[in-house]
């Protein structure tokens, strides 16, 4: 459909081999929130583990419409996991930006071996509004002092266990609102960072999300990723590289949603008429086939424009929202096509819906995307 190479159909098959071997079969375990390390293990061994690291650190530096590819896979097997391995990729991209070699040498080194990253810009009192952002990184000598609290951290605690790598974001002068933010590269263990709660979440329990405490944590001075200030600019470019991730997520999402939809009405009949026949249920199939497609249009024409170094950050928020708006639309069709059958857990279908609520939240909600959409329209 997208004249794929026989490379990244090759990514294609690896991915779906081991969704079907690892992660089909444990599903209700995944969905009780507890992961088996033999899951972890086993994408260690695809060597898809960090999809955007640099070959110069021994990454395998796949292009944007090939990772697009793997989280749409990963997606369709379940979206929690695909959020928990994409933490690699989301906490990697500032160091693509802005990181010297020996810091993505740092950086890449753990997660090549395994291990997980992280990327932890949201606070309690700063989601949406990065400029908010309370965590503090005050400079003595050739260390920063890290202070405050982070929420919602994908991965966050497996980065702190496994002493692997977090990309910290922190005011080093809140005088300046976003323009005093700035971004380090903090190990995980570093003494005075811990991990508090661990979020009970509705959906994508495949995937850990916590929050972190920063209580002086000394970092050295060549911590800082770029320059001070430059915390806002990283986050926003991080943002829009992460957004295409999450639409491919939503397309996979959608996608399994539309196929259970398909095979339950194939073997159904409603007052002894095949589902088959009912125009209602046809047309309901029809548009969530069209939906799916446009929305993969948008995720692979986006990373072509990446990767062809075209702008598409107003693209990227277009495919964000209309993608995750999508997956959480033929959920709920989905659902309504099986009724009350579709509202049990038996049926696949209840899981999904769940875990396609929160695409449209994380990685910047939906009405932030109207704002990002309309404001490039409107200046």
């Amino acid at each position: 459909m997208f004249d794929f190479s026989p490379k990244q159909l090759e990514v294609q098959k690896t991915v779906r081999d081991f969704i079907a071997e690892y992660v089909t079969p444990n599903l209700k375990t995944i969905d009780e929130g507890d992961v088996p390390d033999s899951i972890f293990e086993a994408w260690h061994k695809t060597g898809l583990v960090c999809l955007v690291a640099p070959k110069s650190v021994g990454g395998i530096e796949l292009d944007t419409e090939s990772c697009a590819v793997v989280l749409e896979e990963l997606a369709y097997g379940d979206v929690g996991i695909a959020t928990a391995f994409g933490a690699n990729n989301l906490g990697s991209y500032p160091v693509l930006i802005a990181g010297t070699h020996e810091q993505q040498v740092q950086h890449f080194t753990p997660i090549l071996e395994g291990k997980y990253a992280s990327f932890a810009l949201t606070e309690p009192n700063a989601g949406s509004d990065a400029g908010a952002v309370a965590t503090t990184a005050v400079k003595h000598g050739d260390e920063y002092v890290l202070n405050g609290t982070k929420c919602y951290i994908t991965q966050g605690k497996y980065a702190i266990d496994m002493d692997s790598s977090l990309v910290m974001f922190a005011s080093t002068d809140r005088t300046i609102g976003n323009k005093g933010l700035s971004a380090f590269l903090v190990k995980g263990g570093t003494p005075g960072l811990s991990c508090g709660k661990v979020e009970d979440k509705m959906g994508i329990r495949g995937s850990q999300t916590v929050e972190l405490v920063l209580e002086d944590v000394r970092i050295p001075a060549s911590a800082l990723l770029g320059a001070e200030g430059d915390g806002m600019k990283l986050a926003m470019k991080t943002l829009d590289s992460g957004r295409l991730m999450v639409a491919a997520q939503a397309v996979g999402c959608a996608q399994r949603a539309l196929d259970i939809a398909v095979e339950y009405v194939k073997t159904r009949s409603d007052g002894g008429k095949p589902l088959t026949k009912q125009q209602s249920v046809a047309f309901k199939l029809a548009d969530m086939e069209s939906s799916v497609t446009a929305a993969r249009l948008l995720v692979y024409r986006g990373a072509k424009l990446k990767d062809n170094h075209q702008p598409y950050s107003h693209h990227s928020a277009i495919t964000k929202l209309f993608t995750t708006d999508v997956a959480m639309r033929v959920a709920q069709d989905a659902m309504d096509i099986m009724g009350t059958y579709g509202y049990t857990k038996e049926s696949g279908i209840e899981k999904i819906w769940r875990d396609a609520r929160i695409l449209s939240i994380y990685e910047g909600t939906n009405q932030i995307q109207r704002l990002v959409i309309s404001g490039g329209l409107l200046r």
